[in-house]
C-alpha cells in the first residue's frame, strides 16, 4: 500500500521532503481532479493527501466513492504554504457524518 499526494509544486515538494516517495503535481482544479479519478481506482494506494484548495468542488466524487464498496484509499486534505483555506474543516464534517450529534460544534 502507497502513500500519495496531490497538490502544487510546494505541497509536492514538502511531502516529498518529508517521506512520501509519490506525488502528483496540479496545477489547477481539472489536473486534480483527473489525477484524484485514477487513484481511486488504484487499489496499491491507500491513503491520498490532497492540497485543501482542490478539495471542495471534488466532495460529492469523494462522496460517491465513500458509498462504494473500497474502503481504501483514504483521502486526507491538508494545507497549502499559505495556511488552511477559510471554511468548514472537511474532515471534521465528514466525523461529524458519521459519528452523529455526539461531536461538539
Amino acid at each position: 500500500m502507497k502513500i500519495v499526494a496531490l497538490g502544487d509544486r510546494t505541497v509536492t515538494l514538502l511531502c516529498r521532503l518529508g517521506g512520501v516517495a509519490e506525488t502528483i503535481r496540479c496545477e489547477d482544479f481539472s489536473s486534480a481532479e483527473a489525477a484524484l479519478k485514477e487513484l481511486l481506482m488504484e487499489e496499491s494506494v491507500a491513503i491520498v493527501l490532497i492540497q485543501d484548495r482542490y478539495v471542495r468542488p471534488l466532495i460529492p466524487m469523494l462522496e460517491e466513492h465513500g458509498r462504494s464498496h473500497r474502503v481504501y484509499p483514504v483521502v486526507v486534505e491538508i494545507p497549502g504554504p499559505k495556511g488552511p483555506v477559510k471554511g468548514d474543516d472537511t474532515i471534521t464534517e465528514a466525523i461529524r457524518r458519521v459519528a452523529g450529534r455526539g461531536m461538539p460544534g
